[in-house]
């Protein structure tokens, strides 16, 4: 109402556009096995059997996606890791969970993180996990992302600077010049400091 006036009395003055858009440096985050603990803390698959051009499929996860991640707690200091970064960096949220799972997870952040970052969510089964962030990774274009799969890191390592890698004992066996591999969140700034 009170721009409106403004308008109306020759005092609205355009906010420019480069004031409305963040242009810090951006940082992409996984959310489960990153952000999120597991179910029950345990964190399964290793990615061998993985294949880029395998076509999603539409099977029970999929169909539960509206729940299944409800009783999830943050993982061990990712929310003052998170916080951290944020300070320094645009913190976006690219996840695999589905577009179903949206509203839950936007609640979860506003519980445990006290607010919700800029979230992107697959749209569609039709992609699998991988395939759908190897997409937000070229279409972003982030100076770093954080993951734990290894399956999805490492095909992340071959499109962006750096990628982190939550230690996992499935991730274990991954390795690369421009994968790092951290226990905490807080552990990349040094890194980053660096790019």
């Amino acid at each position: 109402m009170a721009t409106a006036n403004a308008r109306r009395k020759g005092t609205y003055a355009p906010v420019p556009y480069h004031a409305c858009v963040d242009e810090r440096t951006l940082l992409t985050f996984d959310m489960d096995g990153v952000l999120c603990r597991p179910p029950f803390g345990f964190n399964p698959g290793a990615g061998h059997s993985k294949n880029r051009d395998a076509p999603g499929k539409r099977g029970l996860l999929w169909a539960t996606e509206s729940w299944r991640y409800r009783l999830r707690k943050p993982m061990p200091g990712a929310v003052e890791g998170f916080r951290r970064l944020a300070e320094s960096y645009r913190c976006v949220v690219v996840t695999a969970r589905g577009a179903a799972a949206e509203g839950p997870t936007r609640a979860w952040f506003e519980r445990y993180f006290g607010a919700v970052p800029e979230l992107h969510v697959r749209p569609h089964w039709n992609e699998t996990s991988a395939q759908y962030k190897a997409r937000k990774m070229r279409e972003l274009r982030p100076l770093a992302h954080f993951e734990d799969d290894p399956f999805t890191a490492a095909w992340a390592a071959e499109l962006i600077p750096e990628v982190f890698l939550v230690d996992w004992p499935r991730n274990r066996h991954l390795a690369g010049p421009n994968i790092h591999r951290i226990q905490d969140l807080a552990e990349s700034l040094e890194v980053l400091s660096r790019s």
